[in-house]
C-alpha cells in the first residue's frame, strides 16, 4: 500500500497516509476557559527517522485509546495537518497532527515495522539549554550519566502540597545538570532505576526526554512534565557512543538516604563519641582534629549577619569569586561558571550546658531545610539576609549534631565546628518536659513521610539520619571570615576540609532489597 513520509505531508489536504512507530504517548489534562479537559498525545517517528506530535481530543479518545500501544507501529489515514503553535511542543517539527472522527488505525505487522526506528529524541547539549530556557520554545531531550538521587521531599505553597525529586546527571564535559522530577515521576523513579540495574556494574546512561528548560538566578535546571519519560541504558547509538566515552570514569550511582533510608550503622553513628555543648567547647583542637562528635541539642537561632547562601558554581558547587565581568571558579577553573545558590547556614545549638555556633553548608543544609537554597532564594527573596519562613521553622527543633571542629580554629584562634551529618534526635524517658515546653524534635513538619522511624520501638528509640553532604563533604561559601563571633564570615579555605561519602546504598544492597521487584516485572 502506498504511503506518505512525515517530511511530506502538510496542511493542503486530509487524505494522507503515514506508516509509523509510537515512540511516545502520555495524557495531558488542564482547564481553559473555566472547563476542564483531557486528551493524548503522541511522538510518531517514520522509516526516516523523522518525528512529528500528534494530538487526540477527548472527544475521540474513547475511539482510539485502547487502539494505541506505545512501542507498536501503524498505518495511520486521514487525519488533520496543522501549523505547530504550541509553546511546549516536544518535536522540533513545524507541523503537528490531529486526529479526527474519520481517522483510522491499522497496526502493521512485525515485518513491516523492521525499518522504524523505536525512538526519537531532540537532544540538547548542557550548554545550549541556557539559551534554550530563556527562548522558552519547547521541550528538550538530554542525555548523561546519572550520578546523583536526591531523596523525595513534600511540600507545602498556597497551591497545595507537591512531591519532588531531583537528580543529577553529567555530560562528557563534567557538566552537571540538575533534574527535578514531579509528583508520579519523583515517587516512581528511584524504584525503576533500581530494577534497571540490578546486577549491572556498568555507567548508568539515562536519557530525560519531554523535560521543561527553566532558568533562575544563572542556573538552568530541567523539569518533568506531563510528556516526561526516561530511558535507561537503552539499545540506541547515542546511548552506546555515550557510554563508550565514559570508560574508566567510575560508575557507582549515589542514593542519598531519605526520610526511611538511614545508613547502615546510623544509630551507632549518632550516639558515638557525644559531648555536651560545654564539653565541645573545652576540647583541645590539636588533640581532637578530624575527630567526629556528636551533640544532642535544639537550634536556638540563625545568625544571617554575612547571609544564609552564597553564589555557588553549578559544577562543584564551591564559593565563586568576584571579578569585573562577574565570576570565576577557582576551584574547577571555570571562567564564566554558572551561579547556584547554595546554603551557609550559621546556626546557634543550645543545650543545658550552654551555647555554640556550627555551620551547616550545602547539601547538610538543605537535607534538614528539605528545600534547596534556589527554591527559597526564588520562592521568598534573593535577600541574603531575609530568612525565609522554611528556615525560621527551625528555630526550636532538637537534632543530633555530628561535627568536627573547623580548620578554621587554627587560623582564627577560635574554636569552630562543621556539621557533616545531622540525625532526628529521638524523644527519650525523662526528656518529654523539653518537648512540652514548646521545643520539638525533629524536621519542619513534626513528623517523617511514611516509612521513617523517628518513633520508639521495643527495643528502645530509633535515630533516623535526615542530613548527607551530598558532595561527601562540605561546599565552600566564598570569601570570608569564620570564627564563633556573630557577625564573622566563613573564609574561602574552608574546602580544606574533607569528608567521604557516606549514605550510599551498595550495589549489593539493591540487589538483596530489589530482587523480589525484578522479578515481579520479569513475570508481567
Amino acid at each position: 500500500m502506498e504511503y506518505n513520509l512525515l517530511s511530506q505531508i502538510n496542511p493542503s489536504r486530509h487524505n494522507w497516509c503515514i506508516r509509523v512507530r509510537v515512540a511516545r504517548m502520555w495524557t495531558v489534562s488542564g482547564t481553559s476557559k473555566g472547563r476542564s479537559f483531557s486528551g493524548m498525545e503522541f511522538v510518531l517517528v517514520d522509516e526516516e527517522g523523522i518525528g512529528i506530535t500528534a494530538s487526540i481530543g477527548q472527544k475521540d479518545m474513547n475511539k482510539f485509546a485502547k487502539l494505541l500501544v506505545e512501542g507498536h507501529s501503524y498505518m495511520i489515514k486521514k487525519f488533520q495537518v496543522s501549523r505547530q503553535v504550541r509553546k511546549f511542543n516536544t518535536v522540533p517539527n513545524k507541523q503537528s497532527i490531529f486526529f479526527t472522527s474519520w481517522t483510522t488505525v491499522e497496526e502493521l505487522s512485525a515485518n513491516l515495522a523492521t525499518n522504524l526506528p523505536h525512538y526519537f529524541f531532540n537532544f540538547i547539549d548542557f550548554e545550549d539549554l541556557d539559551h534554550k530556557g530563556r527562548k522558552g520554545d519547547g521541550l528538550v531531550d538530554v542525555i548523561g550519566q546519572l550520578t546523583t538521587i536526591h531523596p523525595v521531599v513534600q511540600s507545602s505553597s498556597l497551591n497545595g502540597s507537591s512531591v519532588r525529586r531531583s537528580v543529577e546527571i553529567r555530560d562528557l564535559s563534567d557538566r552537571v545538570l540538575p533534574v527535578t522530577l514531579w509528583g508520579e515521576h519523583a515517587t516512581s523513579f528511584e524504584d525503576e532505576f533500581l530494577i534497571e540495574t540490578i546486577g549491572n556494574d556498568e555507567p548508568v546512561v539515562i536519557i530525560f526526554a519531554g523535560m521543561q528548560v527553566k532558568t533562575f538566578f544563572g542556573a538552568t535546571t530541567c523539569a518533568s512534565g506531563s510528556a516526561t519519560k526516561w530511558y535507561i541504558n537503552i539499545d540506541t547509538p547515542e546511548v552506546n557512543a555515550f557510554r563508550a566515552s565514559l570508560e574508566g570514569r567510575g560508575s557507582e550511582v549515589v542514593l542519598l538516604p531519605g526520610d526511611g533510608g538511614a545508613a547502615a550503622g546510623a544509630i551507632d553513628d549518632a550516639t558515638s563519641n557525644r559531648k555536651s555543648i560545654s564539653e565541645l567547647l573545652s576540647l583541645d583542637p590539636h588533640d581532637n582534629n578530624d575527630v567526629h562528635f556528636t551533640c544532642d541539642a535544639k537550634i536556638k537561632e540563625i545568625d544571617v549577619t554575612n547571609g544564609w547562601w552564597y553564589k555557588g558554581c553549578s559544577k562543584c558547587k564551591r564559593g565563586l569569586k568576584p571579578t569585573f565581568e562577574g565570576f570565576e571558579c577557582t576551584n574547577c577553573d571555570e571562567m564564566k561558571p554558572v551561579v547556584i545558590p547554595s546554603y551557609k547556614l550559621n546556626v546557634v545549638i543550645e543545650d543545658n550546658t550552654g551555647r555554640a555556633k556550627i555551620f551547616l553548608f550545602g547539601g547538610v543544609a538543605e537535607q534538614v531545610v528539605r528545600r534547596t537554597a534556589a527554591d527559597l532564594v526564588e520562592e521568598s527573596s534573593s535577600n541574603q539576609i531575609l530568612l525565609p519562613a522554611s528556615l525560621r521553622s527551625l528555630v526550636g527543633r532538637w537534632y543530633v549534631f555530628q561535627v568536627v571542629i573547623s580548620e578554621q580554629t587554627f587560623r582564627t584562634g577560635q574554636l569552630c565546628f562543621q556539621a557533616r551529618r545531622v540525625f532526628m534526635a529521638p524523644t527519650v524517658a525523662g526528656e518529654q518536659s523539653r518537648c512540652a515546653s514548646g521545643d520539638v524534635r525533629g524536621p519542619p513538619g513534626g513528623s517523617f513521610a511514611a516509612g521513617s522511624s523517628g518513633k520508639e520501638t521495643e527495643d528502645g528509640p530509633t535515630l533516623t539520619e535526615v542530613v548527607l553532604d551530598p558532595e561527601g563533604g562540605p561546599t565552600t561559601p566564598p570569601n570570608g571570615k569564620n570564627s564563633l563571633t556573630k557577625g564573622k564570615e566563613v573564609p574561602p579555605g574552608a574546602n580544606e576540609e574533607s569528608g567521604s561519602a557516606l549514605g550510599k546504598r551498595s550495589r549489593s544492597a539493591r540487589k538483596e532489597l530489589f530482587t523480589s521487584k525484578k522479578e515481579k516485572a520479569s513475570a508481567d
